[in-house]
């Protein structure tokens, strides 16, 4: 395993969120096609996904981008 990976790995991007939100950024799907391109490239083991743990967060850019484009707040 190269060594500029042994502490992992992090695709989010600031700003950004699950669909497309007020940030320009590339959204969730976006950055789990960057992971997966990672996987195909064999940058890390079947172990190394065994033993991992992947935190996926939701926030406020989702939210606003909702409730701007006439999403209920209920």
């Amino acid at each position: 395993m190269p060594h500029h990976l042994k502490y992992g790995m992090n695709f989010a991007f600031g700003g950004t969120g699950v669909f497309d939100t007020l940030n320009p950024g590339p959204n969730m799907t976006t950055q789990i096609n960057f992971f997966e391109r990672a996987i195909k490239d064999k940058m890390y083991t079947t172990q190394d996904i065994n033993n991992s743990v992947a935190l996926v967060s939701v926030a406020g850019n989702d939210y606003t981008r909702y409730t701007v484009t006439n999403g209920s707040i209920q």
